[in-house]
């Protein structure tokens, strides 16, 4: 699903104990995905089965499936964040990544911007995850 250098850069990042345990938790993945609203054919739901978010590297630590309720809630109810929008990573750093349930889009949101999140005037860094996945890879260090 995902075009080769974008496969090739998340492949390089994982190991086989890390596919391993993708494999042994795809049916919880997916569970826990669809209970958020994520549809089984998205590119989000590939990352998450496929590559798992600990193979995402240049920004944000995304965070595993089963902690993007717990992250969404905080932006939700702490931030602002309206519904809609899940929360892929949590708020540590100088913000949060937004995946946008609706479009496919995700914003990276900065402290300071979350009132032109609500208000639709902030624009999203990616229209897709793979282009957010491209996003990340250009500010990957190590690629």
């Amino acid at each position: 699903m995902f075009p080769p250098d974008i496969a090739d850069w998340l492949s390089a990042t994982s190991t086989a104990a890390y596919a391993k345990h993708l494999a042994a938790s795809a049916s919880d993945t997916r569970k826990t995905l669809a209970s958020l609203g994520v549809a089984k054919d998205s590119e989000l739901a590939h990352l998450y089965l496929q590559y798992g978010p600990s193979s995402v590297r240049g920004w944000y630590e995304l965070a595993e499936a089963d902690d993007i309720a717990d992250c969404t809630a905080y932006a939700r109810e702490e931030l602002g964040v309206p519904k809609g929008f899940l929360a892929l990573s949590s708020a540590e750093g100088e913000g949060v990544s937004l995946y946008d349930k609706a479009t496919g889009a995700v914003y990276d949101v900065q402290f300071g911007e979350f009132e032109q999140l609500a208000s639709g005037a902030l624009n999203p860094v990616a229209p897709t995850v793979v282009d957010y996945l491209r996003w990340c890879k250009a500010k990957d260090t190590s690629a």
